[in-house]
């Protein structure tokens, strides 16, 4: 995804909910100059970082790819960074921590 239309979707979030940046860094653990940068596009997140971030702006995980990928595309990145990983413990590590992710977002 290209870095300034994350940042863009980010500050609409951010935006929507009164947040300042201040506001919002602490949220995430960040500081307000590391937010700038996100919004910016000068500061590329690390997808890892995402879960964190839609929980904090009150958005789906989706909202950052919206018009991006489809639901099949996704499955298949999934699916592929699935396949990825170096073992059978490591593929059933992947599995418990996305139940322990669809749990925490649908119980909210």
């Amino acid at each position: 995804m290209d870095a300034q239309l994350l940042g863009d979707r980010i500050r609409q979030a951010r935006e929507r909910l009164g947040l300042s940046q201040e506001e919002f860094a602490a949220l995430i653990a960040r500081d307000q100059r590391a937010v700038s940068e996100f919004e910016h596009g000068k500061r590329r997140l690390v997808a890892t970082e995402l879960p964190l971030i839609a929980q904090a702006l009150q958005v789906p995980l989706l909202y950052f790819y919206e018009g991006e990928f489809s639901l099949q595309d996704l499955d298949t990145a999934i699916l592929k960074e699935f396949h990825r990983l170096p073992s059978s413990e490591a593929r059933q590590s992947a599995i418990d921590l996305l139940r322990i992710f669809s749990d925490a977002l649908l119980n909210r």
